[in-house]
């Protein structure tokens, strides 16, 4: 049987869980096609990242039903979380076509349900399998305008996840300052904006008032990172931002196939930023707290 699998992701390195994502559905049968990699705007919760998608096509012999199975299988594997719908993903794998078959199962519907309203799987898909420019081109051109293609070596140029709580824009801030050695930044939206100085740094957030600084501290901001992928925990009682840490203390841990890691503050600081969200998805590298050494 020939089965369209849409690929998708907009958290972390999205090229390299596209990637991974082809290496393991290439253990499901023979893939035949892969369609570029797509830059697109996100769809039905615009509030996130923008996505990474592709589509590739396979071989397979697994019933339709054990291949959406396995397809769910991958994506666990690979760090997916779904406690929201339209959320954004480390990983996501839609079973868009099973050969000519039309399937109305509980939790399995082939031809995907949504397949002509989406650009981000029309373009690609179009692109492998010329029987679907029809149905891409009858899609509007803004809709199409947000469907980008993009050489693989570019991925990292996407654009990321829009900053938008005063705490995590100040943690962006001090982070910026501490790689760069800039003596001053500032971000701006709307009517409200933070600034972050060296030296005695302070933060501020003009839409507060202008009297509700906070200190980040007079030396360094180390950046505390994920060692692996999993599912981040904050500790208890819950550190917060602005919290002094007296000493290598606890602050969360990650959790992986029933595995608890610890993340450690590693030394004394004050923490500047709780950057990653309790009970969220996150991968190798990616930023949980940011800690101000020296106050």
């Amino acid at each position: 049987m020939l089965a369209y699998i849409g690929i998708g992701s907009n958290l972390g390195d999205r090229a390299a869980y596209a990637e991974r994502a082809l290496h393991e559905i290439a253990a499901l049968g023979s893939i035949t096609r892969v369609s570029s990699f797509y830059r697109t705007a996100p769809w039905g919760n615009p509030d996130q990242p923008w996505y990474l998608n592709a589509v590739v096509a396979i071989e397979t012999a697994l019933p339709a039903r054990t291949l959406l199975d396995r397809l769910r299988a991958i994506e666990s594997r690979m760090g997916r979380v779904r406690d929201e719908h339209w959320a954004p993903r480390t990983i996501d794998l839609d079973l868009l076509l099973y050969d000519d078959l039309e399937l109305n199962e509980p939790n399995l519907r082939v031809p995907h349900p949504y397949l002509r309203e989406r650009a981000f799987v029309l373009v690609p898909l179009a692109e492998i399998d010329g029987r679907f420019a029809t149905l891409r081109d009858a899609l509007a051109e803004s809709e199409l305008a947000g469907v980008v293609r993009i050489e693989r070596e570019n991925v990292a140029a996407m654009p990321e996840q829009q900053i938008s709580s005063v705490a995590e824009r100040i943690g962006a801030l001090a982070r910026f300052l501490a790689e760069s050695g800039a003596a001053r930044v500032r971000i701006e939206r709307g009517d409200d904006a933070v600034e972050v100085a060296a030296g005695r740094r302070r933060a501020s957030s003009d839409a507060s008032g202008g009297d509700g600084a906070t200190e980040i501290g007079s030396a360094r901001v180390d950046t505390i990172k994920a060692d692996l992928v999993g599912i981040f925990r904050l500790g208890r009682p819950a550190p917060v931002d602005g919290e002094i840490v007296d000493g290598d203390r606890e602050l969360g841990y990650i959790e992986a196939l029933g595995i608890r890691t610890p993340v450690h503050s590693t030394s004394a600081g004050r923490i500047v930023s709780v950057a990653a969200t309790d009970g969220a998805a996150v991968e190798y590298g990616q930023a949980l707290f940011l800690i101000s050494r020296g106050r």
